[in-house]
């Protein structure tokens, strides 16, 4: 380093600030502590620094409680269980969601998602269904799950009814260290149940007829179980307000009362069960559309107890867990269930089985991974991927060509960014303007930026220069005439702190603005990032049919991140191509199999041209290089406006009132969503007026440029 350059690192921070966290709503059906409000729980304990959360709850319990005590805001939404209790919060909570700040919603559940995916879907929230049983399997889950933006499961069998072959599996987490035995058991005695004779049956869960209470208290009436005695652990459910008399009832007529008794709740129960010599969980379907256990955080917590689970058919997690330490029973078979208890009479057998539990849950995610997954699915629907987290050094390339007097407003925004063990990389692709001596001032202040000559090509040879001398494995680029947010270069790195990281990152750009045609542009020609966070019916529908909107698929160079093995993989940016490079090189890397993400933190503003010829000349060298590419993503619109340009007018012409009125209809819908921004956003007056100008300019040079290069595609002379 010469003494003219300035170390940077002087004084410098540890390492660059997190991304700012996920703002998450989350929506729960029931204020009891079962075993989603668990999951729920452990969630949001484990994701302090990732996730803001509100909590809104459709049903009032000590739930509330819990999240009041750990600074969640809770609302209680009181709603009933039927269809028309249901769609009434639909309506009130669409009101709510387009009122909330919320980046992103959690339905907790079945009902959760029946009440709020629709409104969500309607205002334009992300949504994420996390689905933790099987009921309403046939009616609700297929819509729930076609409607849902991800959907988060217990296991691939709770996650198959939904038919989405991407949804996430997160089984609930391992439970925390047990008690040990004689700990528990003196637990329980505070608790009152009494010691006795004999080996003792735990079940635990809420009362209701499909959890199998019953069908342990029969099994203690057989013969072979009758040394043993019977513990269950649960509050009444309020759906079935007579269980609890209907089960005490049973063990009377069968002549088991003393051996059975019924506790009621009892708090941190699930870390006590060591005190038990075998734990059952013999839920099964009620023949209707509930039972059967998605994945039974009971059944976890006795393997890591160490205690021998008896485990029904029709539960898989539960069948796969008891095969491996315990017994497996068929449903509502109380013979079945009594020979069990007598095999684990033995405590040989049951030491065995301990051992077998231990062992399985050693290879169980532990909250944090569980935590981590949930989130990495929330921060991704929210097109923020990363949220709360920091991300690894980088390298940074912007190439530059003739920018003379424009190299400060890029290099100065990124180098603010700049962490301590990042580089930037400023590449001068044979400039013949003062471009290389701004540059050269710029590397002279500041030992993290590196010169680089480029061969003087095109951007895509220009940019494969860079990758390949960058350092570090991860590159974030952006062009010259782009000027970066404040964020934007950590909204690209924190992306690649997330525990399975994506190998692409799309970043997000806005146009500047200040005269009509500049405006008209901003509003009909480019996507909105405000709407990318929200995107509702509209702005989907437009954004399917003229491609005007943000996606994680669709690469644009002004803003974006990729991983340099992805890079190779991809063959780097097509050399061949003068324009379009970006979209091209996103398709060939998602091609290899990688996967990309949207980032709208990641926010350039370019600097567009408000002549009319030259934007007319740019959209042209667009619509020619995608041709030249080959790219049917690129293409096929393109065709399609020429297509509807060529037709439109003739049909107007020549067809009858229903063809003229259909035509005129396309064409309004198709102006729909720009006039409506421009009724919205704060444009210059006389920019309306230039609006259908700008959209019908851009489409057919595109579309001109398109034919022309496809023309030259076929000609042979892909390079130009």
């Amino acid at each position: 380093m010469t003494s003219s350059t300035t170390d940077h690192r002087a004084g410098a921070p540890d390492g660059p600030e997190p991304l700012a966290p996920l703002r998450a709503l989350v929506l729960t059906p029931t204020g009891t502590l079962g075993g989603s409000e668990t999951w729920l729980l452990d969630l949001l304990r484990t994701s302090r620094a990732r996730l803001r959360p509100e909590v809104w709850m459709l049903e009032d319990g000590p739930l509330r409680a819990a999240l009041e005590s750990d600074g969640v805001p809770v609302t209680v939404l009181p709603t009933g269980p039927r269809a028309r209790d249901l769609a009434l919060r639909n309506l009130d909570l669409g009101r709510r969601l387009r009122d909330s700040d919320a980046e992103v919603l959690l339905a907790n559940g079945v009902k959760a998602a029946a009440a709020v995916v629709p409104a969500a879907r309607a205002v334009g929230v992300p949504v994420v269904w996390a689905k933790h049983d099987f009921s309403w399997d046939r009616e609700l889950a297929p819509r729930l799950g076609r409607m849902s933006d991800a959907v988060l499961a217990t296991s691939a069998s709770v996650a198959a009814a939904t038919r989405r072959d991407d949804a996430t599996i997160v089984p609930p987490p391992r439970p925390p260290a047990p008690a040990p035995r004689a700990e528990a058991a003196a637990y329980w005695a505070e608790q009152g149940v009494a010691s006795g004779d004999g080996p003792v049956l735990g079940v635990l869960g809420r009362l209701v007829g499909y959890k199998g209470v019953d069908t342990a208290i029969e099994a203690l009436a057989d013969d072979a179980a009758r040394a043993w005695r019977l513990v269950v652990v649960g509050p009444d459910d309020p759906t079935e307000p007579g269980e609890r008399t209907r089960l005490e009832a049973l063990a009377h007529r069968l002549g088991v009362a003393d051996r059975v008794q019924l506790t009621g709740p009892v708090p941190d129960a699930g870390r006590h069960l060591a005190a038990f010599d075998a734990v059952a969980v013999l839920t099964r379907g009620d023949g209707e559309r509930f039972g059967r256990e998605g994945y039974s955080l009971v059944a976890l917590e006795a393997l890591g107890a160490g205690v021998p689970l008896v485990g029904a058919t029709g539960n898989p997690e539960v069948e796969r867990m008891a095969r491996a330490a315990g017994r497996v029973v068929p449903a509502r078979d109380p013979r079945a269930v009594a020979r069990a208890l007598a095999d684990l009479e033995d405590p040989q057998a049951r030491e065995a089985c301990g051992r077998a539990g231990r062992a399985v849950l050693a290879d169980h995610p532990d909250a944090t991974a569980c935590a981590e997954r949930v989130v990495q699915v929330l921060a991704h629907v929210a097109r923020r991927p990363g949220a709360g987290l920091a991300g690894p050094p980088m390298s940074v390339l912007t190439c530059f060509r003739d920018e003379a007097g424009h190299v400060d407003e890029v290099v100065g925004a990124v180098v603010a960014q700049l962490g301590p063990d990042d580089e930037y990389l400023l590449l001068d692709d044979c400039s013949t303007d003062s471009t290389g001596a701004e540059l050269a001032a710029w590397a002279a202040r500041d030992d993290r930026i590196r010169l680089l000559e480029g061969p003087g090509v095109n951007l895509s040879v220009a940019r494969n220069t860079g990758f390949a001398r960058a350092r570090h494995p991860r590159v974030a680029c952006t062009d010259a005439g782009c000027a970066p947010g404040p964020q934007w270069l950590t909204g690209l790195r924190a992306a690649f702190a997330e525990p399975d990281p994506v190998d692409l990152v799309v970043g997000v750009y806005d146009v500047d603005c200040g005269d009509p045609v500049r405006d008209a542009a901003r509003v009909a020609l480019f996507p909105s990032i405000e709407e990318a966070r929200r995107p509702g019916a509209l702005t989907r529908l437009a954004g399917r049919v003229s491609g005007r909107s943000f996606s994680a698929r669709r690469l644009d160079g002004r803003s974006m991140a990729c991983s340099v093995p992805a890079w190779e993989a991809a063959g780097g940016f097509d050399a061949r191509l003068r324009s379009s490079e970006d979209a091209v090189f996103g398709d060939a890397v998602l091609a290899t199999g990688a996967r990309s993400a949207l980032a709208l933190d990641a926010r350039v503003t370019w600097a567009q041209t408000g002549d009319l010829a030259d934007m007319a000349r740019m959209y042209a060298k667009y619509g020619e290089w995608g041709g030249r590419a080959g790219s049917w993503q690129l293409v096929s619109r393109d065709l399609v406006r020429a297509s509807a340009y060529a037709v439109g007018p003739l049909l107007l012409a020549t067809g009858g009132a229903r063809t003229r009125a259909a035509v005129l209809a396309g064409a309004a819908g198709y102006l729909a969503l720009p006039a409506l921004r421009a009724r919205d956003v704060d444009v210059v007056p006389g920019t309306w007026v230039r609006v259908p100008v700008v959209i019908a300019l851009k489409d057919v040079a595109k579309a001109t440029g398109c034919l022309r290069g496809l023309l030259g595609r076929a000609a042979g002379d892909a390079g130009g």
